[in-house]
């Protein structure tokens, strides 16, 4: 009896060492800001196209002029996959408009954005996603001034 209950809290104890991981690299409310929205116009620097998701990267240029360099989250390359994306969907120094929600701190990057090539083809990416981007403000210093 002792044994098995032994053997059932190790096996317990085990999956939530290895499940943890899974939760935590999904970051959602606590590292995403979706009380506002940036947009605008950007450049391709890079596309990772690697599991458990992809990354676009681009930079943009805030309202005081500097060149940020921002990497959004996708989904993963499976599931892109589905809706169209191909790992050559953005290559570095495609233009393209973009629409995404940033980090609540200073860091750079941002989740769950739309974006539109040159030749007008939308892809929209919808990790974590659960507002209505067009409903939410511009971020102040993105703001078209």
């Amino acid at each position: 009896m002792k044994r098995d209950l032994a053997l059932s809290l190790a096996l317990a104890v085990g999956f939530l060492i290895v499940g943890a991981p899974v939760f935590a690299h999904h970051g959602g409310t606590s590292v995403y800001d979706y009380t506002n929205r940036i947009e605008g116009k950007a450049v391709v620097t890079e596309m990772v196209w690697k599991n458990p998701h992809a990354q676009l990267f681009f930079n943009m240029t805030d309202n005081n002029g500097k060149v940020v360099n921002w990497g959004v989250e996708l989904n993963s390359p499976g599931n892109l996959v589905r809706t169209g994306w191909t790992p050559k969907s953005f290559v570095v120094g495609d233009e393209i408009t973009v629409v995404f929600i940033p980090s609540k701190g200073d860091g750079p990057y941002g989740a769950c954005g739309d974006f539109v090539r040159a030749d007008g083809k939308t892809f929209k990416n919808g990790q974590f996603c659960g507002a209505d981007m067009s409903t939410l403000p511009v971020r102040p210093d993105y703001a078209k001034k």
